[in-house]
């Protein structure tokens, strides 16, 4: 764990027991150098930070900058930048930690609740999503779905939800006016889909809508796994080579991570 001070990124010797309040966090997968939509998510992190925190551009900036100098060129990494303490006297931070192994396919189930509080922001509630997840673990599954009243997806606990529906030939997102966090693989997913002339419209799916249908639940540390069976909901598609030919597109859009990257960072106004 790195604390970002005047001086650089600092190793803390002895975290606290007590962590302090997660503000703004981002997260993406390096694959020996090697990361997807990387400028997306540092976007959202520093835009999410000059929004919540006292923090200036410039000191998110020059963060961004150590952040980059220090990702690993080598291996499987699950790297974290956060804003942590409170919007007054907020502490940027970074930890390199490990990715767990890909998978590429997922058992749903529904959430018992909606525990979130600041859901276009993420950090603040990830430790209560997390406890979502880890609920609809003891039913077998592998990532709990949040959703409406009207029984329509809102999110993952930790992804967001793409359908081919049944029938269709376009693909299927979360409609805009249900408040979840933007996703940034599933924008470049929908900017792959609209670069080969594939359909892409919201809607506000029910659960039941499901039935038949291909559903990939998209994270940017897995990319797409295709989802396998809902818990206490109905059959899925579950053999379909397209989450296998779009994971490849999206994997290709990586870039490697370059020396020449750090001092680029925009510093970011509102």
């Amino acid at each position: 764990m790195y604390e970002f001070t005047p001086d650089g990124l600092e190793e803390l010797s002895s975290p606290s027991a007590k962590s302090p309040a997660t503000l703004v966090a981002d997260s993406w997968r390096v694959s020996e150098g090697t990361v997807v939509g990387l400028e997306h998510h540092l976007l959202r992190f520093s835009t999410s930070v000059l929004q919540h925190t006292a923090l200036s551009a410039d000191h998110v900036a020059q963060c961004v900058d150590a952040v980059l100098e220090r990702l690993p060129r080598e291996g499987e990494w699950f790297p974290r930048i956060a804003a942590v303490g409170s919007p007054e006297s907020a502490i940027l931070r970074y930890h390199q930690r490990p990715a767990p192994p890909a998978s590429s396919e997922v058992v749903l189930a529904r959430a018992s609740h909606d525990p979130r509080l600041n859901p276009h922001v993420k950090g603040p509630d990830l430790a209560a999503l997390m406890a979502l997840r880890e609920e609809c673990g003891l039913v077998g599954a592998d990532e709990a779905i949040i959703v409406d009243t009207h029984d329509r997806i809102v999110e993952g606990a930790y992804s967001s939800l793409m359908v081919w529906v049944a029938g269709e030939d376009s693909l299927t997102i979360v409609a805009e006016d249900i408040p979840r966090l933007p996703s940034v693989t599933e924008e470049l997913l929908v900017t792959i889909a609209r670069a080969e002339a594939v359909g892409v419209r919201e809607s506000h799916l029910s659960v039941a809508d499901l039935d038949g249908a291909e559903v990939w639940v998209v994270s940017a540390l897995h990319g797409i796994r295709l989802a396998t069976s809902f818990v206490s909901g109905p059959p899925l598609l579950t053999h379909n080579p397209r989450a296998t030919s779009w994971q490849a597109k999206w994997r290709a859009l990586g870039r490697t991570i370059s020396r020449e990257d750090t001092g680029k960072s925009p510093h970011f106004t509102l």
